[in-house]
């Protein structure tokens, strides 16, 4: 089970540093890391001194897309997939997240961090279906990091307010 938990810590670490850097790049007022916790995974800091939960989320297709990108399957192709479905699975990630927060006993305000981990699809197939994504109240912002197309850059927008 540590092995988990590694593997878990390590991805997490990863989403996150992936969103310091580009929130940092794009906002005037810069995070750092407070804490590392379990709920919600940190707290971040901000310059004025103002802290704020993360909890973070990875999205994968299904099981079988987790297995194979993190190295678990002997599978070597993956069966069909469409947007649809994977729109679908973001929105039954963005539901359990949101009953998640409501066992939170914090006094700040938590943001959402979801990690995009497919290969295929990549930011613009998620914001062609923004009318069909889930927008949980509970966190004051819903942060998908992703890749696009061949891009190797990684990109961010909030999905409350796409």
């Amino acid at each position: 089970m540590n092995n988990h938990n590694d593997e878990k810590y390590a991805l997490e670490e990863a989403a996150v540093s992936i969103y310091m850097n580009l929130y940092n790049l794009n906002h005037k007022d810069k995070l750092e890391i407070a804490e590392r916790r379990e709920c919600p995974d940190f707290v971040l800091k901000n310059e004025k001194g103002d802290f704020m939960g993360l909890e973070v989320a990875h999205l994968f297709y299904n099981s079988e897309e987790a297995k194979m990108i993190l190295g678990r399957s002997t599978n070597e192709i993956h069966g069909l997939e469409n947007s649809k479905d994977y729109i679908e699975t973001l929105n039954g990630l963005l539901k359990q997240k949101e009953k998640k927060i409501l066992k939170y006993e914090t006094i700040y305000p938590i943001t959402l961090l979801i990690r995009n981990a497919s290969p295929i699809f990549g930011m613009s197939c998620f914001l062609r279906e923004k009318n069909l994504i889930y927008k949980p109240s509970k966190y004051t912002n819903v942060w998908f990091v992703s890749k696009d197309g061949n891009y190797n850059d990684w990109l961010m927008k909030d999905l409350l307010t796409v």
